[in-house]
C-alpha cells in the first residue's frame, strides 16, 4: 500500500471530530495533529480491510465483496474484538433501511389514495 493512496483518501474531518468527540469526555481536548493522525490511521485501517476482503471474495470466485467478506478480512487482521460490534450496527442499519423504505412505501401509498381522490372528486 502506498502512501498515496492513503493520501487520496481523506476522510472528513468533521466525521472524524464527531467520532472523538463521542469516544471521550466532555472534558478532554484532541489536537489538529491527533485527529489527522486518527484520521489517516482510519483510512490505513480501511485499506486493509478491503484488501484483505477483497482477496476473500476473489479467492470465492466473487468480484463483489460482501459483510461476510469484511468479518473474514476483520478475523485475519487480528480484530476479531471489532466483529460482534460490527455485526451488530450492520444489523442497525438493516433495520433502519427497512424502517425506511416501509415509511416510503407508506406515503407513495397515501399520496396515489390522494391522487384517487382528488379525480374522483373532479
Amino acid at each position: 500500500m502506498s502512501d498515496s493512496k492513503v493520501e487520496d483518501l481523506r476522510l472528513p474531518a468533521a466525521v472524524i471530530a464527531r467520532i472523538v468527540k463521542e469516544a471521550l469526555p466532555s472534558n478532554a481536548a484532541v489536537s489538529k495533529e491527533a485527529r489527522t493522525a486518527l484520521s489517516r490511521a482510519a483510512a490505513v485501517f480501511i485499506l486493509n480491510v478491503t484488501n484483505a476482503a477483497n482477496e476473500h471474495a476473489d479467492g470465492n470466485k466473487r468480484k463483489t465483496i460482501a459483510a461476510t467478506d469484511i468479518y473474514y478480512a476483520i478475523k485475519t487482521l487480528d480484530c476479531e474484538q471489532l466483529e460482534r460490534p460490527l455485526q451488530e450496527a450492520v444489523e442497525a442499519w438493516k433495520v433502519g433501511r427497512s424502517a425506511k423504505m416501509e415509511e416510503a412505501k407508506k406515503r407513495r401509498a397515501e399520496k396515489k389514495a390522494n391522487d384517487v381522490r382528488d379525480i374522483e372528486d373532479m
